[in-house]
């Protein structure tokens, strides 16, 4: 996958800052959108050009397991919505930090929008031996894949906000 992400920068990878395996949960949801989506149907049929917006939470819970997500936008592109669940999905068997204060109850709201371009069969080609490729640093990132066909769908992510549940007073 696109190298370019997993070293952008240090903040919110965590590492040895918190407990092994928690990962930064905006630069997974980033990093796995190209795999869990290049093969997705929909975005063959989607016309080229602006493909939306979506906002959408990410429900965490204690041990840092997504538990869900909720769109919160209102008539959201179906495209985007599969592109919700099919990257959620691959991200069920993580463990995932809010914030650099480790592991935490609650929910991350992110804003997604995508634009679908046609490449001819050089560009295709080209695209293609760059494999899936995504950046992720300081709450924005994108993500890109490119179908088989010639449809190259350009993503961009922005962390909006994150909601730590507190807990409640014994």
């Amino acid at each position: 996958m696109g190298g370019s992400g997993a070293r952008a920068g240090n903040a919110g990878s965590f590492g040895a800052e918190g407990a092994g395996g928690v990962r930064d949960l905006g630069r997974a949801f980033t990093r796995a959108i190209p795999p869990a989506c290049d093969a997705d149907p929909l975005w063959k049929s989607a016309p080229a050009g602006d493909a939306g917006r979506i906002e959408l939470s990410l429900e965490v819970d204690e041990r840092g397991h997504v538990t869900g997500f909720e769109v919160e936008t209102r008539t959201p592109p179906r495209a985007l919505v599969s592109l919700a669940r099919r990257t959620v999905a691959m991200l069920e068997a993580g463990t995932f930090a809010l914030g650099p204060g480790g592991l935490a109850r609650g929910s991350q709201r992110l804003e997604i929008s995508a634009r679908v371009s046609e490449l001819d069969a050089e560009e295709e080609e080209a695209a293609r031996s760059f494999g899936l490729r995504y950046t992720w640093e300081a709450g924005r990132g994108t993500a890109s894949f490119t179908q088989v066909g010639g449809r190259r769908v350009d993503v961009s992510v922005r962390m909006v906000r994150v909601a730590v549940a507190t807990a409640a007073a014994p």
